[in-house]
């Protein structure tokens, strides 16, 4: 990895300055000559991105402290103060820049203009209430059909930089109070140093969002920060396609519509049990929003979540453009007034949306997590919304419910208004990892699935467990072998088997807690093993997978197994929540019927 170096210059018109950065000040020359600047000066040497922003920072503080006339001495010792402030060797000055270099670097930036045209045009759609890299920003404009060479993106980057549109800022930077965080995630703590190539100093490098790209403190990061366009409506309210909603759904679309015409309310939950189609209710809420030009943001935890999702956003709004984003694919509309996107993909974006509507929102990486709590408020709009629906909200949620310190609404029965599958509790002896057997249970489980025509999923704790059950399970039923696979994160197969599987090809899978929501399969029963192990089966991740089962109109009941060396509290507990779940249900089932 080389440093990346920037020089401050300072421009100067009629009594007027201007301070700055570039990465090579004959470019700066060439756009000050083109907006009628007399004079140009940089740094004699360059700086790494974080220490030049700084120095920026304190020249402007020094301009806008109203000291009078102007002052290349002064603003000398600005630069040298600020430089071994922060423990940056040797000296330099201020020298005049004359002119490019060469007559080819002036083709070369005459050549931008009509890029820069381009670019001017598109970058606001791109750009806007995002934070990017030169790279991710480049691709995004290729995205968009904008293709240019890095040398001439370069230029016209840089046009707009001292024109004021966009801003420049190091990834990894220096805060108020002079501590380096992470610009993309905000982490303070888990920035690591190396020592880049020429660099008398180490470089501090953020391993919290390094997923999404290596960050350090020598990286630039772009925002657009002219004028934010608003969204343009469409001409006409987008046309919804939804399937016929129940009473209760038909009553929770008719809250979140209120929620979203109150001006003093901020954020709603919408607690549903699962399979009542959470989903579902809140496409009405997006239609409204598009309809008034605001843009709208639908995050969910798992990529393979958002690849269904898109799809059901084609079937119910039929014409409507939108962005598809999650880690390794970028389906990108410029300018689109929805974007459906996992959640790690709101770090790359800043203050934009003005509603923010998060499905699953218990499940990881989002539950517990400060970095991605912290980016969707970050992404929303001061005056913005946000919806956070889940069949589990954790108690903070429920006591900020019952206080109304947010808007709330329940969805207590399924679409089909059949009650959810009570686990069994069974307890046995489990298979170790120094011996692997098949319990009595998991025998008549596999053996039963076949011959009923129905599906099973098998949950297990861990990757290894998964796929050394799995062999095991293939040995034991060598006929049924061609119809079991195990499935996880790091299985490059995963999206076919989930497709063979639905599509009955497969009719038994053993997994991890990836299956856990999200996916909807018929004539589904399914296991847990270990399910005492409370680290990775809460109690929330134990009701979440028992609501796969029974999910479909034609298919309302199923067979759920909670099965482990010892009852624990919290495979008791989930029980009782899913039986209280369905008491409601009956409840308002029972008025529904009285109503009629």
């Amino acid at each position: 990895m080389l440093p990346v170096t920037y020089y401050p210059i300072i421009l100067q018109k009629s009594g007027e300055w201007m301070v700055n950065l570039t990465s090579d000040p004959a470019m700066a020359w060439w756009w000050a000559e083109k907006n009628e600047y007399n004079r140009v000066w940089s740094w004699d040497r360059p700086f790494p991105l974080w220490l030049a922003e700084r120095i920026r920072e304190n020249l402007n503080l020094q301009a806008q402290a109203g000291k009078a006339g102007f002052s290349l001495r002064r603003w000398r010792r600005v630069v040298t103060k600020t430089i071994r402030r922060h423990g940056w060797p040797g000296g330099g000055t201020w020298v005049p820049v004359t002119g490019p270099a060469t007559d080819l670097t002036r083709y070369l930036a005459a050549s931008a203009e009509e890029n820069t045209l381009q670019i001017r045009k598109i970058l606001p759609k791109v750009l806007l209430g995002r934070a990017l890299t030169p790279q991710e920003l480049q691709r995004a404009l290729d995205r968009a059909g904008v293709k240019v060479t890095a040398y001439l993106f370069t230029i016209a980057l840089q046009e707009l930089i001292l024109a004021g549109k966009v801003d420049l800022v190091a990834a990894v930077g220096l805060d108020r109070w002079g501590r380096f965080y992470c610009r993309r995630c905000g982490e303070r703590e888990r920035l690591c140093t190396e020592r880049l190539t020429g660099s008398p100093q180490p470089s501090r490098i953020c391993s919290a969002c390094r997923t999404l790209g290596v960050l350090t403190d020598q990286t630039p990061l772009y925002y657009w920060r002219d004028e934010q366009p608003r969204g343009e409506p469409p001409p006409a309210p987008p046309e919804l396609v939804l399937p016929t909603l129940t009473s209760w759904q038909e009553q929770a679309v008719t809250e979140i519509l209120a929620f979203w015409r109150n001006p003093e309310e901020r954020t709603m939950l919408v607690w549903a049990v699962c399979g009542a189609g959470k989903t579902e209710v809140v496409f009405p809420v997006i239609r409204a929003a598009v309809a008034e030009g605001k843009r709208v943001l639908l995050t969910v935890p798992r990529r393979e979540i958002v690849r269904e999702l898109g799809e059901r956003i084609k079937k119910c709004f039929p014409g409507l453009p939108f962005s598809l984003l999650y880690g390794g694919y970028k389906a990108e509309v410029p300018a689109s007034l929805l974007v459906v996107a996992t959640t790690h993909q709101l770090l790359r974006f800043t203050s934009y949306f003005d509603l923010v509507i998060v499905d699953e929102a218990d499940a990881f990486p989002l539950y517990n997590n400060p970095m991605l709590n912290a980016a969707l408020d970050r992404v929303v709009l001061p005056a913005g919304k946000q919806i956070y629906l889940t069949a589990t909200p954790d108690r903070s949620w429920q006591r900020r419910a019952e206080r109304g310190a947010i808007a709330v609404t329940k969805i207590p029965l399924r679409h089909h208004g059949q009650p959810l599958p009570v686990p069994h509790l069974v307890r046995t002896a489990m298979p170790k990892k120094e011996r692997l057997f098949l319990p009595a249970v998991v025998r008549d489980f596999v053996s039963t699935r076949k011959a009923q025509g129905r599906k099973g999923l098998i949950f297990l704790p861990t990757v290894e467990a998964v796929e050394a059950f799995s062999t095991h399970l293939k040995k034991a039923f060598p006929r049924e072998a061609p119809y079991i696979h195990h499935i996880h994160a790091r299985d490059p197969f995963r999206q076919e088997k989930v497709e063979r599987f639905s599509s009955g090809a497969l009719w038994l899978l053993v997994t991890t807690t990836l299956l856990e929501r999200g996916l909807n399969f018929d004539r589904l029963d399914l296991m847990i093993l270990h399910a005492d192990q409370e680290t990775i089966f809460s109690v929330e991740t134990l009701i979440q997978i028992a609501g796969r089962v029974g999910r479909k109109a034609d298919d309302p009941g199923g067979e759920v197994y909670f099965v482990a060396d010892k009852i624990t509290p919290a495979m008791k507990a989930a029980r009782n929540a899913i039986c209280r779940m369905n008491r409601e249900g009956a409840k308002v089932r029972v008025k529904a019927n009285e109503t009629k």
